[in-house]
């Protein structure tokens, strides 16, 4: 279409809505929040404003403009007027996915373009529907093309698969089991746990407004900014007190059949919103998340109204990016965080990525714990700014003992109103733990695993549900097993205690799947299956060095079997030497029959990796993995170790732009030159752009967490961190013991192999320039075969075993984690260095050109520190190149993946023997992480054409699990294309 129609188009079609908003009196009162008429202004400009136009929302009234407004909340740049079009004809989250591609860029408060989206889709909601079903089929259609295969259906289940090992008692810390691997029990023997896990693949997720609507109404009574007397608000006693209201108004609900008591919302799986966060990216897809292709969310008429109008306007200017752009004018470092194509700041979303004191807990009771607060506000002698934290710790912690009676009214009134003389008798005892725990020292196994997910549906009210973890579950829980099992005076009763144990433990890891992250739908492209990450660690030692195996390990691992669900993400440690075989092998097995699960982590490279922060060795012993694989010191490190992705490959495209983002076309970057006379001076203009590109990332994290300290500073989670009341201080304000912030780079085997191309092609052999690589890469190799094979089938790869190409990996490793431990944190800590990448290898990669290492324009970058595929036809080429990496550098771990398929004639027992070989040799080469999908290509592909039949096809993404069928297309090939490797 014509440049000059599409100008007449718009300016008609910006009047036209406009009309129908004034109108029209089922819109027009779209336009009204509780508190009155919403008013914004937005608008519209191609790059080179050939085109400017704008709405403006003022007391009810929509008026279109055919110019700039004026200062508008927000602006909307089109790269042309093409894209102007196109946005037209596009759903509200397939514009967020236009931003994604830097079709469209933002100026101004992210929160007015979603609103205005939600005005878009009540005005055009039946189109969309139209236009959604259209994409839905196009895209079923794509992945069928993809999926063809010749070969026969692969393997729909595994954890009915009928083999299993048996071991004896052999781990000095197993007392009471004689058969660790518990092969005699299966689903079919927990009919609860069935049910529940049923319900886990067939109930949709639905967004719940429990959570944020409490909070918003004390809020708007109380006063957020300042108090109902006009002063301003400490804000930790802000949040006490918020937070104890919500608590004590939150529905107490007992689930049909559950030994726990409570759930995270009030929905059978509830999507939590956190409106102080991201909980508004929600606001354009209020009416199209249920029809959405990936993840969709039920959402009730009310749920619509009361967010629309009760809560999402009052959070317009009181989220932690719109704190940041007016505090600090919108910075250049939030701009680029925005583009979406070089970083993401989670703190944007959370600062969920820690594991609270559960030791703690189990020991004092929220009662204990709140006794030694009162001491430290004797100790404070009135000083408000060390009271007022203190203060909000024990509201908090009143909140929570506030939730637990409730729910122990209701379980008695739910037992007077069962039939079931058994189950009546669970919900008595369910309202006798809860009128105990936690507000006491719990003193049985039940009590204990009830206080903690109590306490945890209280950490998830309080904070983001994203990588909040819940550590050595193991060996914290291992204390009150035996004294059950001790308590028992017969074979008999013992048999059952370990049964009702394993039913218990299944009934907190099916709870933990209560609620869901909430996840935009840009969000399935970023972070597509990711659930909330929960990560539960397993194994390891203790403090004095001595293993930390033990029954309740292995009854962990059997329900991690049984249930083969994506979360909570389970991690095991193993110390070669300390750790059995027998152990080891049971990893293998249940690692063989989930085809995912557990993440595999070696003590003594971790151990390795965090020792340069001085940690005591007995703390350090103690490490746990948070959300993914990150390694931290439960209940005394406050690492966010999630806090920051960034892709490294962006560094080696604006090496070769001198500073300018191709997708972006923003020159941007310092220039670093466009002609080099040596290979080292390119790695120098690479190391600029990377070190560039670091110091704008922690730049913005560190803003947002000025914002977190205004906005929602976390009195719970600070009542169960260490020295947080020693210090009379919020963790957020760098009250723990230990305060770090945690980064994933993301691409590492993609820059190495880029780097060796250029230096071997370019300097080396001289067989090409820099100049035609460039061209090269701009063409996507189209005109450029030549040079493709040559990239291919002559420069070094890491993973193939080339010492030239590990120094490379090494080199840039090193000078990461250079660069970010120069760096401290809001709370005076260090930043630590990680090579994990969710899945944002993915995001990264479809937001990428080509590459100097043969990579193409739009494919994933390679998963973690895994390899890319075709590196090595040879496994252990791998494994030498990875475990080789000096962890010193990774103090903030690593994903290592690996594709392994077993041959079809081999026995259950060869299989397992096989990879427990592979993970001991990685290990004694100094390997510090493993992650093994068991799947092959085939079975992959025929779940993209058979999706309704592999619901439950677990897949290992880079250091979280996932549902296969749940996951954009891009990341089904991207695991497709993986490297198999036969075992």
């Amino acid at each position: 279409m014509k440049n000059w129609v599409i100008r007449q188009l718009v300016p008609a079609l910006l009047r036209l809505m406009a009309f129908q908003f004034n109108h029209r009196a089922s819109l027009r009162k779209s336009l009204k929040s509780d508190q009155g008429w919403i008013n914004f202004t937005i608008g519209f400009r191609t790059e080179d404003r050939a085109f400017q136009g704008g709405l403006s929302f003022l007391d009810g009234k929509v008026t279109a403009e055919s110019f700039m407004l004026e200062s508008p909340d927000t602006t909307m740049v089109f790269a042309n007027e093409a894209v102007m079009l196109e946005m037209i004809s596009h759903t509200p989250n397939e514009v967020l996915d236009m931003l994604m591609l830097n079709k469209i860029k933002l100026e101004g408060n992210f929160t007015y373009l979603n609103l205005f989206n939600f005005y878009l889709s009540t005005l055009l909601g039946g189109f969309h529907q139209r236009m959604e079903i259209k994409r839905r089929r196009r895209h079923k259609l794509q992945r069928k093309e993809v999926a063809k295969t010749e070969n026969g259906p692969g393997e729909k289940s595994r954890t009915t698969t009928p083999e299993r090992l048996h071991a004896p008692t052999i781990d000095p810390g197993v007392r009471y089991l004689k058969n660790p691997y518990l092969s005699d029990l299966g689903l079919t023997d927990f009919p609860r746990l069935q049910g529940f896990l049923s319900r886990h693949f067939s109930k949709r997720p639905e967004i719940c407004p429990e959570r944020s609507r409490l909070l918003t109404r004390w809020y708007k009574k109380n006063g957020f900014e300042t108090d109902g007397q006009g002063n301003p608000w400490s804000p930790e006693l802000r949040q006490g007190q918020a937070y104890k209201y919500l608590m004590e108004n939150k529905e107490p609900i007992i689930r049909k059949d559950d030994l726990l008591a409570g759930t995270t919302t009030s929905k059978p799986v509830g999507v939590t919103i956190y409106p102080d966060a991201h909980g508004t990216m929600i606001w354009g897809e209020l009416l199209s998340a249920p029809n959405r292709e990936l993840n969709p969310y039920n959402i009730s008429s009310e749920t619509v109204e009361v967010l629309h109008k009760e809560v999402f306007p009052f959070w317009i200017n009181r989220n932690f990016r719109e704190w940041v752009r007016r505090r600090y004018d919108n910075p250049l470092c939030q701009k680029l965080d925005e583009r979406f194509a070089v970083y993401f700041v989670w703190k944007t979303v959370g600062i969920s990525h820690t594991i609270p004191d559960f030791p703690s807990l189990l020991a004092l009771g929220t009662s204990g714990i709140i006794e030694k607060i009162h001491q430290a506000i004797v100790k404070a002698n009135g000083d408000v700014t060390r009271v007022n934290p203190l203060r909000a710790m024990i509201l908090a912690a009143e909140g929570l003992n506030a939730y637990a009676d409730n729910l122990s009214k209701q379980a008695t009134k739910d037992a007077q109103n069962e039939l079931d003389t058994e189950r009546q008798a669970q919900l008595r005892r369910l309202a006798e733990i809860c009128r105990r725990v936690p507000k006491n020292p719990p003193r049985t196994l039940d009590e204990a695993v009830n206080a903690i997910w109590i306490t945890w549906i209280g950490m998830h009210n309080e904070n983001t549900n994203t990588g909040l973890s819940l550590g050595r579950l193991d060996t914290w829980l291992q204390p009150y097993f035996e004294q059950d099992m001790a308590a028992c005076k017969t074979e008999k009763a013992r048999d059952a205690c370990i049964r009702k144990t394993v039913e218990l433990v299944g009934c907190l890891f099916l709870a933990c799947c209560d609620h869901v992250p909430l996840i935009p739908d840009i969000g399935n492209y970023l972070f597509g299956g990711s659930s909330s990450d929960q990560a539960i660690t397993l194994g390891g030692v203790h403090a004095d060095g001595t293993d930390a195996v033990c029954d309740m390990t292995y009854i962990f691992l059997k329900v991690t079997e049984m249930l083969g669900i994506r979360d909570p993400n389970v991690n095991a440690r193993y110390k070669p030497g300390v750790s059995s075989d027998a152990y080891l092998q049971r990893l293998c097995e249940v690692n063989k029959i989930t085809g995912a699960t557990p993440s595999l982590h070696n003590d003594e490279a971790v151990l390795a990796s965090i020792s340069q922060h001085g940690y005591p060795l007995g703390e350090a012993r103690d490490w746990s993995a948070i959300g993914c694989v990150e390694p931290t010191i439960p209940g005394k490190q406050f690492g966010h170790t999630g806090s920051m992705l960034i892709s490294v490959v962006a560094a080696i495209e604006m090496a070769l732009g001198n500073g300018t983002h191709p997708l972006m076309n923003w020159k941007v970057g310092p220039e670093t030159g466009e002609e080099f006379d040596s290979f080292e001076e390119f790695v120098k203009a690479f190391e600029g752009q990377f070190s560039f590109l670091i110091d704008q990332a922690v730049a913005y994290n560190n803003m947002l967490a000025n914002a977190h300290a205004a906005i929602r500073p976390t009195p719970l989670l600070s009542a169960m961190m260490d020295d947080c009341v020693e210090k009379a201080k919020d963790v957020v304000n760098g009250g723990a013991r230990y305060n770090s912030s945690g980064v994933a780079l993301i691409g590492l085997a993609d820059v190495t192999d880029s780097l060796m191309a250029i230096k071997t092609l370019v300097f080396d052999q001289k067989k090409t320039t820099l100049r035609e690589f460039q061209e090269a890469i701009q063409d996507n190799f189209q005109s450029h075969p030549k040079l493709l094979s040559l990239v291919k089938n002559k420069a070094p790869k890491f993973g193939s075993g080339n010492a030239e190409a590990k120094e490379m990996a090494e080199r840039v490793a090193r000078f990461a984690h250079e660069q970010l431990n120069a760096h401290r944190n809001y709370r005076g800590g260090p930043y630590t260095t990680g090579f994990w990448s969710m899945s944002n290898h993915v995001a990264f990669g479809t937001l990428a050109g080509a590459l100097p290492s043969g990579r193409l324009r739009g494919k994933a970058f390679t998963p973690g520190l895994t390899p890319q595929p075709g590196a090595s036809v040879n496994l252990l080429d791998n494994l030498r190149d990875v475990a080789s990496l000096d962890p010193k550098n990774m103090d903030n771990n690593m994903a290592f993946n690996v594709k392994v398929v077993p041959g079809g004639a081999d026995s259950h027992q060869q299989i397992v023997d096989r990879m427990a070989a592979y993970v001991k040799a990685y290990f004694s080469m100094g390997g510090m992480q493993m992650q093994m999908n068991m799947v092959s290509s085939e079975t992959l592909r025929q779940a993209m054409a058979d999706p309704d039949s592999y619901k439950q096809l677990l897949v290992r993404i880079s250091g979280y699990n996932a549902y296969f069928t749940t996951l954009n297309r891009d990341m089904q090939i991207e695991l497709i294309e993986r490297s198999e490797y036969g075992i």
